[in-house]
């Protein structure tokens, strides 16, 4: 009866113990010359960053950690310096055996995602090292910029030859996200990653690349004039094109600043100076309510477009423009391109951007200036 309870025990302490192993992913490892210094491991959870400290024991490591999908864990030496990255969820194990100064000597075990990754590594070590190594120095020296350039060229030939041809290994996902990808080069990883197949693209890699996507897309609509399709002074919606002029002059104001009818002059000295074909001038208020706004153009009698945004400071205008104080002066061509923009009129470089849309037999575009 006794040693039947005992093996029932045992037996209850045994699916326990697979129970957790089931809700937790593990980390263990054998390596020599960590010199008694502890490897930091950080990687994302459900609830935020997740830092954890592998204090060696003999030159013995082991963590335990949890997520419900592969998500990477990197491991740094002290003063945060990159020892090792590994990719795990519940239920995954790693270990490792070697020696911490022959780092891609390093043997490993475990799930197949990282005996692969780190076989595909170690194997082209000299590569990957070259254009870190590089890279690192290039940080300190300008000069090596140029060298640095050559060794990602090489590693970033040797990623793409790989994901051609795996297009159904999580490998390849992990090598456009994490070795590959950069805000230069997004156009190129997304068409490596759309043609990867289903199965092999990692959850959290396809977050980043639409977050990537959305910034981008971002920072290229922040280069447009806005979309102006408000309220006038008749209180009923206009619209202005950017195609009916060579350029556009938009102000974003408050007619409730004590320098408003100033501001508006200036403005109306631009619509006199310029043909309806060469220049529109448009006026866009974030003021409380209309009537201050009215107060100030409803006796224009010039050329100048004014408009009301009814969004105020909640309009999307603020966060897609970056905008923390009024006013601001964009100088757009005739497709809605913002050549130059700037807190303040008149404006050097607005005025020659603008000299230059105007006239046609001059007419170039500069790099666009952006002032604020």
């Amino acid at each position: 009866m006794k040693r039947n309870i005992l093996l029932c025990l045992a037996t209850l302490m045994l699916l326990v113990a697979c129970g957790e192993q089931k809700d937790v992913f593990v980390i263990k490892g054998e390596i020599n010359n960590l010199g008694g210094r502890p490897l930091l491991a950080v990687y994302e959870t459900e609830i935020g960053v997740a830092i954890d400290t592998l204090i060696p024991f003999d030159g013995k490591i082991e963590m335990v950690g949890s997520s419900a999908e592969i998500v990477p864990v990197q491991l740094y030496e002290m003063g945060w310096q990159p020892f090792m990255c590994l990719y795990l969820r519940n239920g995954e194990r790693v270990e490792l055996k070697g020696d911490a100064k022959n780092l891609y000597e390093m043997e490993l075990k475990g799930n197949s995602l990282n005996r692969n990754l780190w076989k595909f590594i170690s194997t082209h070590s000299e590569i990957f090292y070259d254009a870190y190594e590089a890279g690192v120095q290039s940080e300190f020296r300008s000069s090596l910029s140029a060298m640095y350039k050559i060794k990602k060229a090489r590693l970033d030939s040797l990623i793409i030859s790989y994901v051609d041809a795996h297009q159904g290994d999580v490998v390849s996902s992990i090598l456009i996200g994490d070795y590959l990808l950069t805000y230069d080069n997004y156009e190129l990883c997304d068409s490596l990653w759309q043609g990867l197949q289903e199965k092999a693209r990692l959850p959290y890699i396809a977050r980043t690349m639409q977050h990537l996507h959305r910034e981008l897309s971002f920072e290229k609509e922040n280069s447009k004039l806005p979309y102006m399709r408000m309220l006038n002074e008749s209180d009923s919606i206009c619209y202005v094109s950017t195609r009916k002029s060579r350029a556009t002059l938009v102000c974003m104001w408050q007619a409730s600043d004590k320098q408003a009818d100033v501001m508006h002059k200036v403005l109306q000295h631009y619509a006199r100076r310029y043909t309806p074909q060469q220049l529109q001038v448009v006026t866009i208020s974030f003021d409380n309510d209309t009537a201050c706004w009215h107060s100030v153009v409803d006796s224009d009698t010039s050329r100048v477009v004014n408009m009301w945004s009814d969004g105020l400071y909640t309009s999307d205008m603020f966060t897609k423009y970056h905008l923390s104080r009024l006013p601001v002066y964009m100088l757009g061509d005739s497709v809605g391109n913002i050549l130059v923009r700037t807190p303040h009129l008149p404006d050097k470089d607005l005025d020659a951007q603008l000299d230059s849309l105007v006239s046609i037999d001059k007419y170039a575009i500069e790099t666009p200036i952006f002032k604020l």
